[in-house]
């Protein structure tokens, strides 16, 4: 890319080239919201799956399919072995209908149920939250929150906290390694890894506590604290109608189902 077009991409609303991924960032934050937290709510295997394979639907449809289902993947799988080994325990032995039998005690239908409610309100708040983060830029979601009345200072603690724990991992790799051609042993057994942990943690704090000063020169630099409005260097493009449709309807949806889900199942 020349000089001249990394210049021109800026003067264009910025896109992905995937609908998902060029969704309007607050609308598709209110959208993930209200269907995450029906999850909650209603807490029901039936509401929980459902999210759970429209979260994986969407994924699908954007670029980020693989990473997405390999997550979602461990996540569900240590989930479902966490889970079931718990509930069974306590419930092992309760009064009801018998499902199977396990170590000669009954394991009711009833702890069968629960087992289901928990993995599946978990897999969907965790699936439906995790293609919003994979698919959105926070500085994109932080802009359009700014522009939509939210406080500067809001916006960058936010934006902040997010490229932080990016920006720390990649502190940790690139200290880890320095730290393993200085010849300290960074790979093996457990107890090599507990070793390390002190000559890799300390220069990654260090280095984090001195790059608070930096970005506090930067943002004086910018003007950060001046009366106004912000400028912003990335244009994004307004909500459409449709995405705004998209949204409420969520909304509505995750109203009537969280109603529905507690008095129907």
């Amino acid at each position: 890319m020349t000089e001249e077009q990394f210049v021109d991409s800026f003067r264009k609303y910025q896109k992905k080239g995937n609908w998902w991924c060029d969704f309007h960032p607050v609308a598709k934050m209110v959208t993930c919201l209200s269907l995450g937290f029906m999850c909650l709510i209603v807490f029901r295997w039936q509401v929980g799956l459902i999210i759970f394979l429209l979260a994986g639907g969407i994924a699908f449809l954007t670029p980020v399919w693989k990473k997405y289902f390999k997550m979602i993947g461990i996540m569900f799988l240590l989930g479902c072995v966490f889970t079931v080994i718990v509930r069974l325990y306590v419930h092992m032995g309760d009064p009801g209908p018998v499902a199977f039998y396990l170590f000669g005690k009954s394991v009711p239908v009833a702890a069968i149920i629960s087992c289901l409610d928990l993995i599946f309100m978990i897999e969907g708040f965790l699936g439906i939250f995790l293609v919003f983060f994979m698919t959105t830029e926070m500085r994109d979601l932080c802009c359009c929150l700014e522009q939509l009345g939210m406080s500067s200072t809001v916006t960058f603690m936010v934006l902040s906290t997010f490229s932080s724990i990016t920006s720390i991992k990649e502190k940790l790799n690139r200290v880890r390694e320095s730290q393993r051609a200085r010849g300290i042993e960074t790979e093996g057994n457990l107890f090599v890894k507990v070793k390390s942990i002190l000559p890799v943690l300390f220069p990654v704090i260090i280095s984090s506590m001195t790059g608070i000063e930096d970005k506090t020169l930067a943002m004086d630099a910018r003007a950060f604290a001046a009366d106004g409005v912000h400028t912003s260097l990335r244009k994004i493009q307004p909500a459409k109608r449709s995405e705004k449709t998209v949204a409420v309807v969520a909304v509505i949806v995750s109203i009537l189902g969280c109603v529905a889900g507690k008095l129907f199942l």
